[in-house]
């Protein structure tokens, strides 16, 4: 008997109540909804994101990969074998070219559309850029408390 009244009256156009919500009535915005927000928020919805675990042996393989460019960053910065600094290869290249080409090789593997994996590589490694940056300058002018290996070429 109540629900029969309150659809009468609901469909009558008299809502006593303004915090019922029905389901079939769309919210009206409020004034400080603008269309810039209205975009960004439909666009937001719009935007496909999937967060999916990659099994075990795709997992090693990448760290597999990451990993030994890890160790020969780190080899190629303590060695001392090059009497002159230009001697050798271009080591530094050579891991910045292998480590974007493995980045773009493993998130096309995971559907993502080229293009959209070249921009992600590239954000990522400026983000890279601008924190190695920073941790550099804060280990180098000896603002850390913790004793760091001098290596090569570095400021400290």
């Amino acid at each position: 008997m109540l629900l029969m009244r309150s659809l009468t009256q609901r469909r009558a156009g008299k809502v006593t109540s303004s915090n019922i919500r029905y389901a079939d009535v769309k919210p009206v915005n409020g004034p400080g909804m603008g269309s810039v927000q209205q975009w960004l928020q439909t666009t937001i919805k719009k935007t496909p994101v999937s967060m999916e675990t990659p099994s075990t042996r795709e997992l090693s393989l990448q760290a597999g990969v990451y990993g030994a460019l890890m160790v020969l960053t780190y080899v190629n910065g303590t060695s001392t074998l090059s009497v002159t600094p230009n001697a050798g290869a271009d080591v530094p290249g050579l891991l910045l070219a292998t480590s974007f080409g493995a980045s773009l090789y493993f998130m096309t593997k995971r559907n993502v559309k080229l293009g959209k994996a070249t921009v992600i590589t590239i954000g990522g490694l400026a983000a890279g850029a601008v924190v190695g940056s920073a941790v550099e300058n804060f280990v180098a002018g000896g603002r850390c408390p913790v004793s760091w290996p001098t290596l090569p070429g570095s400021r400290g």
